[in-house]
């Protein structure tokens, strides 16, 4: 069983926040084995003046294979999913060695394809379809309801028996947790984000059903109301978060519910809010009323010392394409997120956030070894995390431009 070792000038700590100088990084059958100075092995990667930090996490991307704003030019399913499998081989050359799929039936197709090394990408968790209320927000509200039944990337449930149909469902589908939808939303044309969507029945009924079958819940929830419904009866991220209050984060505090803020949407809102870019009005017009709470809902979260994870909402098309993910972390700490928090939310708390920090999210002997390494400091200059030099996933190198 060979070592491999792999140097930096700098190796992040996460949990401390600290950059160990002239550190090593021992890896053997794809797991490290050991952190530290003058670390011996069978083969050495000197990286030199490098930050090595663990493998990042995008908590709340969806792998579409979309490059237009347009929902009147949808291309055929193959050939997004063609594109999609592309941008999986984007995302790892950025670092991202683990992704949750927060609704897309192409990620369920891509995920095995992944994981038996048939392409390059991140580990993928899945949602499969989301599930939400007639007119919701993964409703297509332009097209006759029945055909929106059909289509692969939503669930439509009414009614508390419908809400544990959907997720069995989504279950049968292959679905690594579940995604529900309990607000509308700035992208669905006929709600608006502080509308609460579906009654706290139809929440804890799904919330139930999930953890019966043990998947964790992620609620889309953008106002007020519907992320305290979501809240209380029982999901485990809330996603978004626009219009957050005090009383919203005392309880998820209190239940310990992670926070998925989607921050880079912020920079796209602000970017776009002129219009063009194939976005309708109507989306144009709600993107400039949530971009002004936003800010203040990171705050608030901050302040609570609610767990934060990194999530983009990045889809595929311009402004929000895959392999820019790096966006979100960046966005965090120009609003004022100390770096250490932020590299955290990029990856411990990701983790986390899927469950699985007992095997990734920070160097250290166990764990797998997800390493990525830029040029710089991210903990001086957070745009370090757009200079990715090299990538190992589980031991293997994806990436090395060192």
């Amino acid at each position: 069983m060979t070592i491999t070792v792999v140097r930096a000038a700098r190796v992040l700590d996460v949990a401390s926040g600290v950059m160990r100088e002239g550190a090593g990084v021992a890896v053997r059958e794809g797991s490290i084995v050991a952190v530290g100075p003058d670390l011996d092995g069978d083969t050495t990667l000197d990286l030199g003046d490098v930050s090595l930090l663990p493998g990042f996490f995008d908590v709340h991307v969806h792998l579409t294979g979309l490059r237009s704003y347009d929902e009147g030019r949808m291309p055929d399913r193959e050939t997004l999913a063609v594109r999609a499998a592309k941008d999986c081989e984007r995302l790892l050359a950025a670092g991202f060695t683990t992704v949750r799929d927060c609704g897309s039936a192409i990620a369920l197709t891509l995920r095995p394809l992944v994981a038996d090394g048939t392409i390059p990408g991140p580990r993928i968790f899945a949602a499969g379809p989301a599930i939400c209320q007639t007119g919701g927000h993964a409703d297509t509200h332009h097209l006759p309801l029945e055909e929106v039944r059909r289509q692969p990337d939503t669930l439509i449930a009414d009614g508390p028996w419908e809400c544990r149909q959907a997720v069995r469902q989504a279950v049968r589908a292959g679905a690594d947790f579940i995604k529900i939808c309990t607000t509308g939303g700035v992208g669905s044309e006929r709600d608006h984000p502080q509308d609460a969507h579906f009654t706290p029945e139809e929440i804890a009924a799904i919330c139930d059903e999930a953890h019966r079958l043990g998947r964790r819940v992620a609620s889309h929830a953008q106002g007020t109301a519907g992320v305290k419904a979501a809240v209380l009866a029982g999901v485990d991220s809330i996603e978004h978060g626009y219009y957050l209050d005090e009383e919203c984060v005392a309880a998820m505090r209190e239940r310990g519910i992670f926070y998925v803020p989607t921050f880079a949407l912020k920079t796209f809102f602000e970017r776009t809010t002129d219009g063009g870019h194939g976005l309708p009005e109507w989306r144009v017009r709600k993107q400039r009323e949530v971009v002004g709470a936003m800010s203040a809902s990171l705050k608030l979260a901050r302040q609570a010392g609610l767990t934060i994870a990194t999530g983009s909402d990045y889809y595929g098309p311009p402004m929000r394409g895959h392999g820019d993910n790096a966006d979100e972390p960046i966005a965090m700490v120009r609003d004022g997120m100390p770096a250490a928090d932020a590299l955290r939310a990029l990856t411990l708390n990701g983790a986390t956030v899927l469950g699985i920090e007992d095997q990734v999210g920070s160097v250290e002997p166990g764990k797998r070894a997800d390493l990525v390494a830029v040029d710089g400091d991210p903990l001086r200059d957070i745009e370090a995390l757009r200079r990715v030099r090299f990538v190992m996933q589980d031991g293997k190198v994806r990436v090395n431009s060192h």
